[in-house]
């Protein structure tokens, strides 16, 4: 039996309850799985003939939530949760429950023993549910996107779905260097996955193409250039980098043949700039296949890249015994600031990015495979730690954030220092 098929008895149900509604509400969360989601199971609903309503936002609201009053789906969020979530919802979601939940159909993997932070995002949980609502099978592209968003490797159900979409030629894969196409010079200045010292900086940059002798676009340089350029580039971020950054320099790159963005992880890095700023139709727009939308979501891209670049330039990474932590003035991209930082810069300890936003302290924390292996789990650190300083927090064990109060931060980094660094065996990375 395929990995995916322990959820059949979960999404077939979520299928029918849905089916059932002559109007559905879906709240979803602002990254790439969660835009993803939105996008999978809206596609479905249209197809059915059945109205929806979207919200995408950042975190569940109280207040928002106790507002609804028409049948709901939570997708990218809800097991955290569960007692804010009106009984009759629908919640999909790969993040571990964290409490006892008898009045929702929940459906995550974590429930039938697959791993939702390695193994299956929300995206492929809404993918397998559309499948029951008709003949779905040309969005199983948009669950590749949400799982590459979230970092996750195609392995366990994410590879049952990757192999459906093969078979039917929704995706194709390719062998190749994975920096995407257009003017090398502009990739490499704009370039967060995978990130180089030279990024950001056109002399350094100019000055590392004139020393390989190439130049001009990506897609015609000969096998040659591109051996020497590839090179270099695994040289360069070999440094410091994580193996799972070097696994993503080259490699499998998908290109999804029913999407207005072929390139996928063109499309995870344009559906999460403009969720993280704010322009979730735009975002949502892509998933529903208007090539209108394309435009504006890759000039968003680039503006994004551009603001997570200059605040790397600008940020000072304080040590502690077991993890690092940084602060940032830049509230939209401390996720792409913790990924690019445990990446590509200092991956042997775990990294936490801090920022002031609405009178809170939020924050956005990433560890490594390689750390989770050895014990680390950042949703328990976070959830812990944020509850001793009357904050909220969690997520997955490889990556989490929390909400502080302000002034809470110093007593907070003890606390969750102290935790990871039981987690690791007692002793600092």
């Amino acid at each position: 039996m395929k990995m995916i098929e322990r959820l059949a008895e979960a999404t077939e149900l979520a299928a029918q309850i849905l089916a059932k509604h002559d109007y559905v509400r879906v709240i979803s969360h602002n990254d790439a799985d969660g835009i993803t989601s939105a996008g999978i199971i809206c596609n479905a609903l249209y197809r059915r003939g059945i109205p929806f309503h979207v919200n995408i936002v950042s975190h569940l609201d109280e207040a928002f939530v106790r507002r609804l009053d028409e049948p709901a789906i939570f997708c990218d969020m809800g097991s955290g949760q569960p007692s804010l979530i009106p009984r009759d919802a629908v919640i999909i979601d790969h993040h571990m429950p964290i409490e006892s939940d008898t009045e929702h159909l929940q459906v995550n993997p974590h429930l039938v023993g697959i791993d939702g932070s390695f193994e299956l995002s929300a995206s492929g949980v809404t993918y397998a549910i559309a499948k029951h609502l008709g003949n779905n099978i040309d969005l199983a592209g948009l669950a590749i996107v949400g799982a590459l968003g979230d970092r996750q490797p195609m392995i366990g159900a994410n590879k049952d779905i990757l192999d459906e979409a093969l078979q039917h030629n929704i995706v194709t894969i390719a062998h190749r260097l994975k920096l995407g196409d257009g003017d090398l010079a502009e990739l490499l200045m704009y370039s967060t996955d995978p990130y180089v010292d030279i990024a950001g900086d056109p002399n350094k940059i100019q000055t590392f193409l004139d020393e390989l002798d190439i130049g001009g676009k990506l897609s015609e340089l000969s096998p040659e250039e591109l051996r020497r350029l590839a090179s270099a580039l695994v040289l360069k971020v070999m440094k410091k980098a994580s193996v799972d950054a070097i696994e993503s320099l080259i490699g499998e790159s998908y290109k999804l043949n029913y999407e207005v963005v072929s390139d996928a992880s063109l499309f995870v890095r344009m559906t999460n700039a403009s969720g993280k700023l704010g322009k979730t139709g735009l975002a949502l727009a892509l998933c529903l296949r208007d090539a209108g939308a394309k435009d504006q979501a890759q000039q968003l891209c680039l503006d994004y890249q551009r603001r997570t670049i200059s605040e790397m330039k600008k940020i000072d990474i304080k040590e502690g015994t077991s993890i690092r932590y940084v602060h940032s003035s830049d509230k939209d991209v401390i996720g792409a600031l913790a990924g690019t930082i445990i990446q590509y810069v200092a991956p042997d300890k775990p990294i936490l990015v801090m920022t002031e936003q609405k009178g809170k302290i939020k924050i956005s924390a990433r560890g490594t495979r390689k750390l989770v292996q050895k014990g680390l789990d950042l949703s328990v650190a976070m959830s812990e730690a944020a509850k001793k300083v009357g904050g909220v927090g969690g997520g997955h064990n490889i990556a989490s954030g929390a909400s502080l109060p302000v002034g809470t931060e110093p007593k907070f980094v003890e606390a969750v220092d102290a935790i990871i660094t039981e987690q690791l065996g007692g002793k600092g990375e």
